[in-house]
């Protein structure tokens, strides 16, 4: 959505708005790695069950946490960067929608990771 819109408003000039451009390759990295991440944790949990992978889901979920601030935060930027008037307020309405997360505690989730890592004194994964 925020590239899209980039680069109908932008056309040309795209090239010499780094600092939009920067924002949409943030937001992109972090949905590659995400979906990396998430698939490595689907194939791990069909092969050794969901029980046995609780901790890798809780990485997991932390960096969906914050990666789904990191892409609002970067789309707002960028949006805000390029629209104005109801343009602006539409697309910041659809990046909120799109960035729409559950609530996680991932204090609870960073705690049982490190009790891992503290019980084994080692890199545990």
């Amino acid at each position: 959505m925020v590239a899209g819109a980039a680069v109908q408003k932008l056309m040309a000039n795209l090239q010499n708005e780094q600092e939009i451009l920067m924002n949409i390759a943030d937001m992109v990295t972090e949905v590659f790695v995400a979906e990396s991440a998430l698939l490595r944790l689907i194939k791990m949990a069909d092969k050794q069950g969901e029980a046995a992978v609780q901790l890798q889901a809780d990485m997991v979920h932390c960096y969906l946490n914050d990666a789904v601030d990191k892409v609002n935060k970067c789309g707002k930027e960028a949006i805000n960067a390029f629209a104005t008037g109801d343009e602006q307020r539409m697309m910041l309405l659809g990046l909120k929608r799109f960035t729409k997360a559950e609530p996680f505690n991932s204090k609870d989730a960073r705690r049982r990771i490190a009790d891992k890592l503290i019980a084994e004194n080692k890199y545990a994964f």
